[in-house]
C-alpha cells in the first residue's frame, strides 16, 4: 500500500495574478449593429472574427499563464497534512511541444492541462469524519476520476476497467495522481461519490466560476455592445426536465406511498384510477407501485410551451394548444434549473448551478430561493439583467427583479382573456403588449430606459395628428375624441408622455416591462436566450438527459457535474478553436 504524505499547503487562487490575466482584455463587437449583423454566423467564427480572441487563448499564448488555479470558499475547513495512497498534483505540459501531440489530446486531457485541481482537496475532504483508519485515496484523485467517468459516460465497470487498461488509463493514472501499483476498487469509487453530498460538488463548480471570474473569462458586468460598462451581467434563466434512472410505474406516486401501511393513502385511487389497495406483503415497507431507489421523483405532463390556462384558451391560440397538445412529452423524474451568465464577448453562457428539485415544482417557484442562494454564494456578482421564458413572468418574480436585482425584465408576457377586450385596455391605460395608452386610445411611443431611475418614458409625439383612428377603440364606430385633446398643440411636439417603473398605469405587474416588447432593443436582447438553451443541449451531449444513477441526490451531483465540465470546456474549447486558427 502507498503511503504519501500531503501537505496542508496546495496551488490556489492567488488575486495578483487573477487580476492580471490576459483574459481581462477580451472585447467582443466594437457596435451593437455590428454585433446584430453578425447573429446569423456560427458562434466559432464569430469568437475569432473578435479582437484579442487568438492572440489570448491560442495555446502558444495561454502556456505560460498555466495552470489556471481554483479558489476555495472562506468556509471550507482547511485541509491537514495526512497520508494518502495517491496525490494528485498539476503537471507541466513538457510533453505537448508540437502540434500533433496538441492535437492528439482529448478535451478531459486538455482541462487536466489547463486547471490546477488542488484546490478541491479540502471541499472533496469533507466527507472524511476522522483521521483514523487506513490512509485514504486523494480524495482530488476519487473525484476527477468520477468526472472522467461523467464526461465518458461509462459506467462504473467501464471507468474502473479503463483506469487499470495498460496503455489507455497510463496517463490518466499519471495525471489524475494514482499509483499503477495501488489503484482504487471499483467499490471505492462508488463509495466516495456516495459519501460526497450534494453541496460539496456544487462548492467545487462555485470554486471553478469564482476562478473564472478573477481571471475575467466569467464577466462580471454587461458584455452587450452599447451598454453602460457599470451595468450588471446578464442572466439567462432556463429549467431542464431529467428523467429519473427508475422507470415509472405509477404517474401518482408521490410521499405518502412510503408512510407505513396503517397510515397510507392511494392518491391513484382518489383521482379516480385504478391504483393499488397495498394490502399484500409486497407493499410492507411502500407501495409496491412506488420506486423506492427514487421516492422524490414525480411525473409532469409537459405540454411543449410555456401559456397559462388563460392565453391556452384564447381564441387566437386554439389552434396552437391542438398542435402542442399532440407534441407533448411524458416526464418522470426531476427539474434542473440553471442562472446562465450570458457572453457577448465570447458568444457563449457560464451555468451557475441553481435549484435541483421534482418533476412536478413550477419553474418560477424556485427563481426567487435560486438567486437568494445565488447571492449568497456570489454576494460581489451584480445583475442587471434578467432573461427566460413566459413561465418566469410571475408578479412575484418581476417585483423580485426590479425591486432586489434592481436588474432589466425581459421576460416574454403572460397572456389573459382581458387583453382582448379593447374597453379594459383603454380603461386601465395600456394595450395587450403592456404599451401605455394616451387617454383617446392611440399607443405612446418609447423614449428610452432610464437605469439610474429604474423608469421607462413614453411618448405620444402626437401620434394623433398623423394617424386617421385610435390604436385601440371601444367600438369599430366609436367617435375619435383626440380633436380636442390639449397636447395636439404644435408648440408641444412631443405631446403627452408618462412615466412607468414596478407597475403600469393601473398598478399591474404582469405586463410591466423595461423595453416595449418587439422593439429592436428588446428582441436583440430576449433572442441571446438561445445561449441558455444551449444548456439543455450539452447535458443532453453527456446522456445526463436521463440521470445516470438513482436517486435526487445523485442525480442532482450528475447535473452539477455536468455545469463543471460545461464551464471547463468552455476554455478548452477556446483553446482548440484559437490555435486551430493560428496554426500554433
Amino acid at each position: 500500500m502507498t503511503s504519501i504524505l500531503i501537505p496542508t499547503l496546495f496551488p490556489h487562487l492567488n488575486a495578483d495574478v487573477g487580476a492580471h490575466a490576459p483574459f481581462h482584455q477580451l472585447s467582443g463587437f466594437s457596435s451593437r449593429p455590428a454585433f446584430k449583423a453578425a447573429r446569423l454566423i456560427a458562434a466559432h467564427e464569430r469568437r475569432l472574427m473578435s479582437e484579442r480572441f487568438q492572440a489570448t487563448f491560442s495555446w502558444q499564448a495561454i502556456r505560460p499563464h498555466l495552470p489556471l488555479c481554483l479558489a476555495v470558499p472562506e468556509s471550507i475547513p482547511p485541509w491537514r497534512p495526512r497520508r494518502c495512497r495517491s496525490y494528485y498534483r498539476w503537471l507541466p505540459p513538457h510533453d505537448l511541444d508540437s502540434s500533433t501531440a496538441f492535437a492528439a489530446l482529448d478535451d478531459f486531457d486538455l482541462i487536466l492541462r489547463l486547471f490546477d485541481f488542488s484546490a478541491w482537496r479540502p471541499i472533496l475532504a469533507q466527507r472524511f469524519t476522522n483521521y483514523l483508519g487506513p490512509p485514504p485515496f486523494d480524495p482530488v484523485s476519487l473525484g476527477l476520476l468520477t468526472l472522467l467517468g461523467r464526461w465518458r459516460n461509462w459506467g462504473w465497470s467501464t471507468l474502473y476497467t479503463e483506469l487499470l487498461h495498460r496503455s489507455r488509463g497510463h496517463d490518466y493514472r499519471r495525471l489524475l495522481g494514482f499509483e499503477s501499483q495501488d489503484l482504487p476498487g471499483l467499490s471505492t469509487v462508488r463509495m466516495a461519490m456516495n459519501q460526497t453530498k450534494v453541496s460539496v460538488w456544487r462548492q467545487c463548480a462555485d470554486s471553478l466560476v469564482h476562478a473564472l471570474m478573477a481571471y475575467g473569462l466569467i464577466p462580471t458586468a454587461t458584455t452587450l455592445p452599447g451598454d453602460s460598462p457599470h451595468q450588471g451581467v446578464s442572466i439567462a434563466l432556463d429549467s431542464q426536465l431529467v428523467d429519473a434512472r427508475s422507470r415509472m410505474r405509477c404517474s401518482k406516486m408521490c410521499a405518502a406511498c412510503f408512510l407505513p401501511r396503517s397510515q397510507r393513502t392511494c392518491a391513484a385511487q382518489a383521482a379516480g384510477k385504478e391504483g393499488w389497495d397495498c394490502d399484500t406483503q409486497a407493499c410492507r415497507h411502500h407501495c409496491r407501485r412506488a420506486t423506492p431507489r427514487d421516492p422524490d421523483a414525480r411525473y409532469v405532463y409537459y405540454e411543449g410551451h410555456n401559456r397559462t390556462q388563460a392565453e391556452a384558451t384564447s381564441p387566437d391560440n386554439q389552434r396552437q394548444e391542438k398542435r402542442a397538445s399532440s407534441q407533448g412529452e411524458h416526464h418522470f423524474g426531476y427539474k434542473s434549473k440553471a442562472f446562465n451568465i450570458l457572453d457577448d464577448r465570447l458568444f457563449t453562457y457560464w451555468p451557475l448551478s441553481a435549484p435541483f428539485v421534482a418533476a412536478n415544482r413550477n419553474d418560477h417557484l424556485q427563481t426567487i430561493p435560486g438567486f437568494d442562494d445565488l447571492r449568497r454564494r456570489f454576494p460581489n456578482l451584480n445583475i442587471g439583467e434578467v432573461t427566460g421564458d413566459a413561465g418566469e413572468a410571475y408578479d412575484d418574480v418581476l417585483r423580485y427583479i426590479y425591486d432586489d436585482l434592481g436588474a432589466l425584465r425581459m421576460l416574454p408576457l403572460r397572456r389573459h382573456k382581458v387583453d382582448e377586450d379593447p374597453v379594459a385596455c383603454l380603461r386601465r391605460g395600456y394595450d395587450a403588449q403592456g404599451t401605455p395608452l394616451c387617454p383617446h386610445g392611440y399607443t405612446l411611443a418609447f423614449n428610452g430606459h432610464d437605469y439610474d431611475r429604474q423608469q421607462s418614458k413614453w411618448l405620444c409625439r402626437q401620434r394623433c395628428r398623423h394617424q386617421l383612428l385610435p390604436d385601440v377603440r371601444p367600438s369599430p364606430d366609436a367617435p375619435d375624441t383626440s380633436t380636442s385633446c390639449p397636447y395636439r398643440d404644435p408648440q408641444r411636439p412631443l405631446g403627452y408622455s408618462r412615466r412607468t417603473g414596478l407597475t403600469l398605469p393601473d398598478g399591474s405587474l404582469r405586463l410591466a416591462r423595461d423595453f416595449k416588447l418587439d422593439s429592436p432593443s428588446w428582441s436583440l436582447r430576449l433572442g441571446r436566450q438561445s445561449y441558455a438553451e444551449s444548456r439543455n443541449a450539452n447535458q443532453s451531449r453527456r446522456h445526463l438527459k436521463r440521470s445516470p444513477w438513482f436517486g435526487l441526490d445523485n442525480s442532482a451531483k450528475a447535473n452539477y457535474m455536468g455545469d463543471i465540465l460545461t464551464n471547463a470546456l468552455n476554455l478548452a474549447r477556446f483553446v482548440r478553436e484559437a490555435t486551430a486558427a493560428t496554426g500554433a
